[in-house]
């Protein structure tokens, strides 16, 4: 995954895909002390879903509790229920900040759905977290 610029999630709308053209997906959660959201855009034309998409990843953290919270990116293959977890992003510098985020995604057995993971840490060690599929 790239990390690129910056953006804010608010203006993410969903976008019903259909035939050839371009779609939006969306999927947020909350958990004790965190909540966080994913914005994906699928790509166009044939083989959709072995080309690049885009990715748009925030999240807050809602606790003034000492821990950190995360968010990452879930993928569903092509004819498979199997999730693929990818790379964690970090937010530490305290409660009420947001982190947001652009990167993209592909995969060989290609990316059939989206979602999104948001969790609060103490250090390597999972406290607690939510999902959400688009």
């Amino acid at each position: 995954m790239r990390v690129a610029t910056a953006i804010a999630m608010a203006g993410v709308a969903t976008i019903v895909f259909s035939g050839q053209a371009s779609a939006a997906e969306t999927a947020s959660c909350s958990t004790t002390g965190a909540r966080g959201s994913m914005g994906a855009t699928y790509p166009t034309g044939d083989n959709w879903m072995y080309k690049e998409f885009s990715i748009a990843l925030s999240v807050t953290d809602t606790s003034a509790d000492g821990h950190h919270v995360r968010v990452r990116l879930l993928t569903k293959g092509v004819g498979t229920d199997a999730t693929t977890t990818w790379k964690w992003h970090s937010l530490t510098s305290g409660s009420g900040q947001t982190l947001t985020l652009s990167t993209s995604a592909q995969s060989d057995y290609g990316i059939w759905a989206t979602g999104v993971e948001v969790a609060r840490f103490e250090g390597d060690t999972k406290l607690n977290s939510c999902t959400d599929w688009s």
